[in-house]
């Protein structure tokens, strides 16, 4: 099976994995949730998925490095939500990996949930060595998963195939979201020649000022997967 193929296959595989795993969890929301027993929360927010330990031996299977986030926004403000992943060399940005946006639409059965919207957001990470031209293909997949169905897209980098040190980190709290607030949900970090030392300040700084930190511009590669959400102009 060509790399492509298998690509497209896991994707779809994943895509329709945690399709069903949206579908389950939002009926357990909409039934089992008491709102008066709820503790207090952000009335838009973006949060790290729960997974099953049987997902996550099904996705070690597949050799996919997945993460999946819980969303809510309210309808009333939000008509888009806009997923990209930024990559820079040196320092230097790149043109982004992906860079898309998915509108929402308010449905009945929100009106049982506080007219809140719910959805889920997933980024997929593959990595794969061809020796043969000397470089790494470097696959980010990034879908967007509701009540209705999903939408993906898929882009890869070639990369050097020697990568030295890297790192993956990922917000594993809930954040509030704001509108036309940018905000990173991961990063992955690689230095060529030598250890990786990150901290999430840096990326903090990054969302709050727009500037680029001191602190990653040191490193040989960075990749920053970042959402926003958008309303109407």
């Amino acid at each position: 099976m060509t790399f492509n193929m298998r690509k497209i296959v896991g994707v779809a595989l994943l895509c329709f994995m945690f399709a069903g795993a949206f579908l389950w969890t939002y009926e357990s929301r909409k039934f089992e949730i008491d709102p008066d027993s709820v503790e207090p929360h952000f009335n838009m927010s973006i949060k790290p998925t729960d997974i099953s330990e049987e997902t996550k031996r099904i996705l070690n299977i597949i050799g996919q490095n997945v993460q999946l986030f819980d969303l809510k926004v309210d309808p009333n403000q939000v008509s888009v939500i806009r997923i990209w992943v930024e990559h820079f060399e040196h320092g230097e940005p790149k043109e982004n990996v992906i860079d898309f946006g998915s509108g929402i639409m308010v449905r009945k059965t929100q009106e049982q949930s506080g007219n809140l919207y719910h959805g889920q957001l997933m980024f997929s990470i593959h990595q794969m060595k061809d020796e043969q031209n000397e470089e790494r293909r470097f696959s980010i997949t990034t879908a967007f998963m509701d009540q209705g169905g999903s939408s993906s897209t898929t882009a890869d980098v070639h990369l050097p195939l020697h990568m030295g040190s890297q790192v993956t980190w990922k917000n594993d709290v809930e954040k509030e979201l704001h509108l036309n607030k940018p905000l990173t949900l991961s990063s992955i970090i690689e230095n060529d020649g030598h250890t990786v030392s990150h901290s999430s300040s840096a990326v903090r700084q990054y969302d709050a000022t727009g500037e680029w930190p001191e602190e990653l511009g040191r490193h040989d590669r960075v990749f920053l997967i970042r959402m926003m959400l958008q309303g109407d102009e």
